[in-house]
């Protein structure tokens, strides 16, 4: 697909490193002339986040755990941050997530592209101006009719949604899957988003 960036909006897998590294190994194969990033998801804090951070990092990906960084091609900026997920106030090295933080020092004109695991985040994407936010979590309701309760606590299960004034919300139906190894009425998908001005 020959993207400029890849990112990864967590849940790598269920479990530690040492078991599941085989399932996360093909990551490493993923090339992005501007870099890959990543972000925990609450998966990664059931089984020790900080491990699947550092496994990341040694995969070559960047880790943004609020934080950002300034990606740029042929003379056009845009500030790519990522937050921790909600569950890391309590289990992982992050904190939670804090967006302040994130954002601390990015230019205000240029436009963000936030990676923040649960759609929910949204609410605080929009206080802060974000342009774009791009999630996963829900897996797209995964198995018919699940999707109804994740509906109860995530704002939208996949796609691509408008909030506030100017933010855009793309949410990933994801590759995998939680528990049973099935999708019904929710596919597996890879995204490309093409990011115009407006």
């Amino acid at each position: 697909l020959a993207p400029d960036v890849v990112v990864h909006a967590g849940d790598l897998a269920d479990g530690f490193v040492a078991a599941r590294e085989r399932q996360v190994r093909p990551l490493a194969d993923v090339h992005a002339p501007l870099g890959r990033a990543y972000i925990p998801g609450n998966h990664e804090h059931f089984s020790g986040a900080a491990q699947w951070i550092d496994h990341m990092r040694a995969l070559g990906w960047s880790p943004l755990l609020n934080s950002h960084r300034v990606v740029e091609r042929d003379g056009d900026r845009l500030v790519l941050a990522g937050i921790d997920d909600p569950t890391g106030a309590s289990a992982g090295p992050g904190g939670g997530p804090d967006l302040p933080t994130a954002l601390d020092g990015a230019d205000p004109a240029l436009p963000v592209l936030l990676l923040a695991h649960q759609p929910r985040q949204v609410a605080d994407a929009v206080t802060a101006g974000v342009d774009l936010q791009v999630s996963g979590h829900t897996h797209g309701g995964q198995i018919w009719p699940f999707h109804l309760l994740v509906r109860t606590e995530q704002p939208v299960l996949a796609g691509l949604s408008r909030h506030g004034a100017h933010t855009q919300l793309y949410t990933s139906r994801g590759t995998g899957f939680w528990g049973p190894p099935l999708r019904v009425f929710a596919p597996s998908e890879i995204t490309v988003l093409t990011l115009r001005r407006a």
